[in-house]
């Protein structure tokens, strides 16, 4: 079956950016605070702190304007991109942990 959209030669694309220095990133990590209790939320403390260690990357905001445009502008390209490319390999591991767990 092919791809939704491709009979009308749409092509579709996530682009997942990493952490940029916008002030949006800063703002989730202190938000949850707010109403963050380990003992009622399913993501332990650990987690949201890897989370937060994630700003020390934080990269200028033009080199994830630039992947945007070159996947926009590419005839074919991943259906997921995420930058850089320390943020894709970090969510990588991350979803194989997920597929590998037990519960």
């Amino acid at each position: 079956m092919p791809a939704a959209g491709a009979e009308f030669g749409i092509q579709v694309a996530t682009i997942n950016p990493g952490p940029y220095k916008t002030g949006f990133n800063d703002m989730i990590f202190e938000e949850k605070e707010k109403w963050y209790d380990e003992k009622v939320n399913f993501t332990k403390r650990a987690d949201m702190l890897k989370g937060a260690a994630m700003l020390a990357l934080q990269q200028d905001p033009q080199e994830m304007i630039d992947k945007m445009v070159e996947v926009i502008e590419a005839k074919h390209h991943p259906f997921r991109t995420v930058y850089p490319e320390a943020a894709e390999l970090l969510v990588k591991e991350n979803e194989r942990k997920i597929w590998d767990e037990k519960i």
